[in-house]
């Protein structure tokens, strides 16, 4: 799958979130992860709108890869559910506008996803 997204010019970018089970943590993982700009608010409104930019990665699209969300998901199911609107609407702000944005849930067949 990598190679595929790779040969499309798609960045691929892990996100980890194996020892993430708050918030705070999921924010700075992304922060890392996508590389945002130092001005990053680290609150779910900075979240989206830096998914709604992107600008400082040059790539034909995106591919977000959430490894081990479990426990995110079952430490603050809350926080987990809001993680995933603000990236079902990143995903369909860059399909408006002709974009690939694709988010990738690793191991979880059994956790609330979306789809498009």
């Amino acid at each position: 799958m990598r190679r595929a997204a790779a040969a499309a010019k798609l960045a691929w970018l892990r996100l980890d979130l194996e020892s993430v089970n708050a918030k705070p943590r999921f924010l700075a993982a992304c922060a890392q992860a996508l590389d945002f700009p130092d001005t990053f608010g680290a609150n779910w409104d900075a979240l989206a709108d830096c998914l709604q930019d992107l600008s400082w990665r040059h790539a034909a699209g995106y591919v977000l890869h959430l490894r081990d969300a479990r426990g995110f998901a079952r430490a603050v199911p809350e926080d987990y559910a809001t993680a995933l609107e603000i990236l079902r609407d990143a995903a369909t702000f860059w399909k408006e506008r002709g974009k690939v944005f694709i988010v990738l849930v690793d191991g979880a067949s059994d956790l609330p996803l979306f789809e498009l």
